[in-house]
């Protein structure tokens, strides 16, 4: 029997060889039948839940504003977006009136070839595009407030237009606890001022991180909460909800009330990714799943926060993520020059930023258990972060036996991104 592993790294893979030393329990997400989603989008328009179907509302609109995910999301809405538009079009709305808004939320703008990437080349010549650049702040009309106290401040091309098309894709997020929906107005369209004032719903009010804001939790999430009553400001919403199955495929599509189909898609999805792990492991290897889910470390702390859940203290990650845009953000490495996690904590309660909340979930799960990072990060970037830098799979098993002698199961997690494990 093999014992040799493969695991996706960016647009990749990588092998290595456990060798017959180590007991393996592999871990993957559940297949799906495959699904054609530009027809399953056509048949949720028609029957939408608590809403009427697209075409009608389109009648009563002159002006549509359509927001899509940026590049760190799967390439969904290039395959939805025709059969959207044709749908406008047939209710009589001209395509100039049409704009299409990437949902940044605080993340960088695209160049043009990864504009068309995420549209597809018929779209971007057809149809006006716009993107959220959350720090512009001429950009933005202040709405209201949520009952938290967060100002929401939101693209004009949300505001000043009659009809909004959400397009998203459905499943885990290690805060706000799934994807999708909500989460396409905030943060996705949302000033930097409406970002940071949600965002720091995952601290409590002595710094620490809030447990109720975890991957795969909804109820009693302050964050989630937050980011839907916000969002329910809009007027004239139309959700297109693509549920993920763990490999970053189509799995089912629900269209129509901005909560209530996201809440839909959200039960869905979590019959699809849930991974029952019976009891917590010394050594983990891991994949985020490559491309788009490794595009950076940010993106890739999502994939090591699934898997940490399913480690023991004082165990090890090999996590591969490729990482090729980076970090992830300027503004995420200097929180590794503040101090350790308590300093980090005091720092956010004082004045939140972005990016430290990742900082400082990173360095309280390096309190208990080491990483080892396979990736294309400079070693002194890794290191600064606090993990063990490794250029192969062959070396961070090296480095893993030289933090302990064995381990009685390794699991292996081949798609991290795409899973919620259960542990009990």
């Amino acid at each position: 029997m093999s014992s040799a592993i493969h695991l996706n790294y960016g647009k990749s893979r990588l092998t290595a060889d456990l060798g017959g030393n180590l007991k393996v329990k592999m871990f993957v997400p559940q297949r799906t039948k495959p699904l054609d989603a530009a027809n399953e989008m056509l048949k949720a328009i028609q029957d939408p839940v608590d809403s009427p179907p697209l075409g009608e509302l389109a009648d009563l609109a002159d002006r549509v504003t359509i927001c899509v995910p940026d590049r760190t999301r799967p390439r969904i809405a290039r395959h939805l977006l025709p059969s959207v538009i044709a749908i406008l079009e047939g209710a009589g709305i001209d395509p100039q009136n049409i704009t299409l808004l990437i949902a940044n939320g605080s993340h960088s703008s695209h160049n043009e070839n990864e504009v068309i990437e995420i549209v597809g080349d018929e779209i971007a010549s057809k149809i006006g595009i716009r993107e959220n650049i959350s720090r512009n702040e001429q950009d933005f009309v202040r709405i209201g407030e949520t009952s938290r106290g967060t100002p929401v401040a939101l693209n004009r091309s949300i505001v000043d237009t009659d009809l909004v098309i959400l397009i998203s894709t459905v499943t885990t997020h290690y805060f706000a606890g799934w994807g999708g929906g909500r989460k396409m107005i905030l943060p996705g369209v949302a000033s930097l001022e409406t970002i940071w004032a949600n965002h720091r719903l995952t601290l409590t009010p002595n710094g620490d991180l809030n447990e109720s804001c975890s991957s795969g939790r909804l109820e009693g999430n302050p964050v989630h909460e937050d980011m839907l009553e916000a969002a329910s400001m809009v007027k004239n919403v139309f959700s297109i909800n693509v549920v993920l199955n763990g490999y970053g495929e189509p799995a089912d599509v629900t269209c129509g009330d901005l909560r209530r189909s996201h809440e839909i898609a959200v039960e869905k999805a979590f019959d699809i990714l849930k991974v029952r792990v019976f009891e917590p492991c010394r050594l983990a290897i891991a994949s985020a799943g490559g491309y788009p889910f490794d595009i950076d470390f940010i993106q890739s702390h999502k994939s090591i926060d699934h898997v940490a859940k399913c480690v023991s203290d004082g165990g090890v990650i090999i996590m591969v993520a490729e990482c090729s845009r980076g970090a992830g953000s300027d503004t995420f490495l200097p929180w590794f020059e503040v101090g350790d996690a308590s300093d980090v904590a005091s720092k956010l309660k004082q004045n939140y930023e972005l990016n430290g909340h990742t900082a400082l979930a990173l360095m309280k799960k390096l309190e208990r258990l080491s990483i080892i990072l396979v990736s294309s990060l400079p070693q002194t970037v890794v290191e600064k972060m606090g993990m063990f830098p490794a250029s192969s799979l062959n070396e961070a098993l090296k480095v893993a036996g030289k933090i302990f002698n064995g381990a009685e199961t390794t699991y292996v997690f081949p798609f991290a991104w795409g899973i919620l494990p259960l542990i009990s």
